[in-house]
C-alpha cells in the first residue's frame, strides 16, 4: 500500500509541474517584452501643415457697396448733425436732384446701397460751407469712408414770385459757387407755399442760383454772401417763351477754305440755358423772357467755331432765329476734339512687397484727352482713385495701358495690360520699396481755372504718381531710394532730398519765383 501511494503522489506532482509550465508559456505569449526604446524619450512630433490663406476673389463693379461719411466742423472738430451729404458721379448734372443723406447725432451719414465705381463725397451743413473728397473707388460688396471738415459758411434766403406777382411754389433752387467747379455739390432748396426758400451751407463768395420750375429752367441769378452771415435774394420770374434757333454759317470769307457746311459739328446752342437738338437741325427749348444772347459752339475739322445773336424775348411769344457762326483763326494741332473713349474693366488686389494685402491704396489711370491737342508732346493726366481695402476695379481706356498703385508712404507698383472694349482683365499689383516726396505750394488766385506750377523731379514732369490737392499739398510717390532733386516750373532753384524705402520726405512749404 505504501509503495502504490508513493507512486501516485509522484505522478500528481509531475502533472502539476507540467500544468504550471503550460500556464507560464501562455502568459509569455500574451505579454511581449517591452520595446528597447526608453520610456523617457518622447516620440518625434510631426511638423504642422500650414493652413492655406483663403483665396482673394477678384473685385467687381457689378453690384453695390457702402459709403460712410463723418462730418465735423473745421473750426471746432465737433460732429455736425443734420448736415447734408451728397454722393456725386461724373458727369454731374445740376438739373437732376442729388443723391443725398443727412448726418445723425454723431455726424455720420451712410449710403447703404451706393453705386460702384468712382464717386465723390461732399457735404454742407447749417452755417457751414462745402467740403469734398473726390475720386473714391467702390467695388461690389466693399466700402469706403471719409471724414469731411466743413469750413464756416453762409445762408441765403428770399422769395420767388411768378410773373403776376403770386408766390412761385415748388421751385427747386440749385446754388453753385462762382467760379464753378465741375465737381462741387450744389446747395439746394425748394420754395414753400409762400414761395420762400432758405439755402443753408452756402460757400462764401459769389453764388449763382439756378431756378428750376415745373415749366422750364429759368435763367440763373447771382448774389454775394459773406462767411457766417445771412444774405437775401428775391427772384421775380419773367415767364417763358418757346425759342427755335437755326445755326448757319456767316458770310465771312474765312469759310472759303472749308468743306461744306454739312461737315460742321455743332456741339451746343444756348440762350443762357441749353437748348435741345432736333432732327431737322434746329435747337429748341423754353426760355425765360428778357434780353439774351443765342450762342453757338462747335468744330469743323481742326478748327472750332462760335457765334451769337442778341434776342429780345416776351412771355408766351414764340421766337425763331437764325444764328450765324464763324471759324476761329487758331489752327488746332491734332484732332479738334477727343474721340469717344472705349473702356475695359481691370480688377485685382494691391499687395505689399512681401505679398500681404495692402490697405488704402490709390490706383492711377491715365485719362483720355478731353480737349483738342495743341502739341504732340502733351503730358497725360492721371486720375488717382482711393480704395479702402486691397481690392480695386477701374475702367481704363481700351488699348495698351499701364495701371499704377501706390500708398501714401511712397511704396508703388504697376502692371501693363492690353484691354479691348468691354473686356474684363484680372491681375494683382505688387508694390516695391520706393518712397515719396511731399510738400505744399501757394494755391493759384483762381484755383478752378489757373494752373499749378509744374513740380518736377530731375526735370521729369511726366510722373504718373504725382498728385496736388486743392489746398496746395503735393506728393510724388514711387521714387527709388537715394538722392533726388525737385524744381518748380520756371524757378531755377533746386530742392535736394533723400528718399528712403517706404518713407515720406517732407520739403515743407515751397515758394516759387518766376525767373525773368
Amino acid at each position: 500500500m505504501r509503495g502504490r501511494g508513493g507512486w501516485i503522489a509522484v505522478t500528481g506532482l509531475a502533472v502539476s509541474l507540467c500544468a504550471a509550465a503550460l500556464v507560464r508559456q501562455e502568459l509569455t505569449r500574451a505579454s511581449p517584452p517591452p520595446a528597447s526604446t526608453p520610456a523617457s524619450v518622447p516620440e518625434p512630433v510631426k511638423p504642422a501643415v500650414p493652413r492655406e490663406a483663403p483665396p482673394r476673389l477678384p473685385p467687381s463693379l457689378d453690384g453695390r457697396g457702402k459709403a460712410q461719411v463723418r462730418v465735423v466742423s473745421a473750426k471746432e472738430q465737433r460732429p455736425l448733425p443734420g448736415a447734408t451729404v451728397a454722393l456725386l458721379r461724373d458727369p454731374i448734372d445740376i438739373s437732376t436732384p442729388l443723391e443725398t443723406a443727412v448726418t445723425n447725432a454723431q455726424g455720420i451719414a451712410l449710403f447703404s446701397e451706393a453705386p460702384t465705381g468712382v464717386v465723390h463725397l461732399c457735404a454742407r451743413g447749417v452755417g457751414h460751407g462745402e467740403a469734398c473728397e473726390h475720386d473714391l473707388g467702390l467695388v461690389a460688396g466693399g466700402s469706403i469712408s471719409t471724414v469731411l471738415a466743413l469750413p464756416p459758411g453762409a445762408t441765403l434766403s428770399g422769395q420767388v414770385l411768378n410773373l403776376d406777382g403770386t408766390p412761385a411754389v415748388g421751385v427747386r433752387l440749385m446754388a453753385l459757387s462762382v467760379p464753378s467747379h465741375p465737381r462741387q455739390m450744389p446747395t439746394q432748396a425748394v420754395t414753400d407755399a409762400n414761395g420762400r426758400y432758405i439755402l443753408d451751407g452756402v460757400t462764401p463768395g459769389t453764388v449763382r442760383i439756378h431756378p428750376f420750375t415745373a415749366e422750364a429752367r429759368a435763367h440763373p441769378r447771382e448774389a454775394e454772401v459773406q462767411a457766417e452771415a445771412w444774405a437775401t435774394l428775391d427772384i421775380q420770374l419773367a415767364g417763358f417763351t418757346p425759342v427755335t434757333a437755326k445755326p448757319r454759317r456767316s458770310r465771312s470769307v474765312r469759310w472759303r477754305h472749308f468743306q461744306p457746311a454739312a461737315d460742321d459739328d455743332i456741339k451746343a446752342v444756348s440762350v443762357g440755358v441749353p437748348l435741345r437738338r432736333q432732327d431737322d437741325g434746329t435747337w429748341t427749348g423754353l426760355v425765360e423772357a428778357g434780353n439774351h444772347t443765342v450762342a453757338v459752339t462747335g468744330y469743323h475739322g481742326w478748327r472750332d467755331f462760335h457765334g451769337g445773336k442778341e434776342v429780345a424775348l416776351s412771355p408766351g411769344e414764340p421766337v425763331g432765329v437764325q444764328v450765324p457762326y464763324d471759324p476761329s483763326t487758331f489752327l488746332v494741332v491734332g484732332p479738334p476734339h477727343a474721340p469717344t473713349p472705349r473702356y475695359f474693366e481691370f480688377a485685382g488686389h494691391v499687395l505689399l512687397p512681401d505679398g500681404t494685402p495692402a490697405q488704402g491704396a490709390r490706383i492711377a489711370v491715365a485719362q483720355p484727352p478731353t480737349y483738342w491737342l495743341r502739341c504732340g508732346n502733351t503730358t497725360p493726366t492721371y486720375q488717382h482713385v482711393r480704395f479702402e481695402g486691397s481690392g480695386f476695379a477701374v475702367k481704363p481706356a481700351a488699348g495698351h495701358r499701364t495701371v499704377y498703385a501706390w500708398l501714401d508712404d511712397g511704396r508703388a507698383g504697376s502692371v501693363t495690360v492690353e484691354g479691348k472694349e468691354g473686356e474684363r482683365i484680372v491681375a494683382d499689383i505688387r508694390l516695391e520699396d520706393t518712397g515719396a516726396v511731399v510738400g505744399s505750394l501757394d494755391p493759384p488766385a483762381e484755383p478752378y481755372f489757373a494752373q499749378w506750377p509744374s513740380v518736377r523731379v530731375w526735370d521729369d514732369d511726366d510722373r504718373p504718381l504725382k498728385r496736388i490737392t486743392g489746398d496746395g499739398r503735393f506728393i510724388i510717390a514711387g521714387l527709388p531710394p537715394g538722392d533726388h532733386a525737385l524744381s518748380l516750373e520756371q524757378d531755377p532753384k533746386r530742392h535736394a532730398f533723400v528718399i528712403r524705402p517706404g518713407q515720406r520726405t517732407d520739403l515743407g512749404h515751397l515758394r516759387y519765383e518766376v525767373s525773368q
